[in-house]
């Protein structure tokens, strides 16, 4: 019996259409700071999503190496409900942890997780702005 990973990637272009299909079903993005538990912010609404979804110009990334050093400024989670199961009502579906983005301090990287496998980007800094919004005190 063989198995195949596909965690490995072995170019600095990737596609991006499995990653948008994921993101884009999410029915929830939770923000949590670095070194904390505590939510400061949930998207819920599907325009704030698609537009958090849209910035992320995920076209635009490319695989890379975490720099060492670096220092983790949050998370963002996202979630989505189950899928209905047969003599199930959709009130009772919860939601589950799709996929997580980390954020770094000072250097436009951001490392993604889901499905078991962790991969690390350079991102637009116009994107790192955006991300880096959340975490600002107000």
């Amino acid at each position: 019996m063989m198995f195949l990973c596909g965690c490995q990637v072995h170019s600095d272009k990737i596609g991006t259409a499995p990653y948008n299909e994921e993101f884009s079903k999410a029915q929830e993005i939770i923000i949590i700071p670095a070194n904390t538990s505590s939510i400061i912010q949930k998207l819920t609404k599907e325009e704030e999503i698609s537009h958090f979804i849209e910035i992320l110009d995920i076209e635009h990334w490319e695989l890379k190496t975490l720099p060492k050093g670096t220092e983790l400024m949050g998370t963002f989670e996202f979630s989505q409900k189950e899928t209905i199961k047969f003599g199930e009502r959709a009130a009772n579906r919860e939601l589950y942890s799709v996929c997580k983005i980390c954020c770094y301090k000072e250097i436009p990287y951001i490392t993604l997780e889901m499905a078991g496998c962790e991969m690390t980007f350079e991102v637009p800094n116009t994107t790192m702005e955006y991300l880096t919004e959340y975490f600002v005190l107000k």
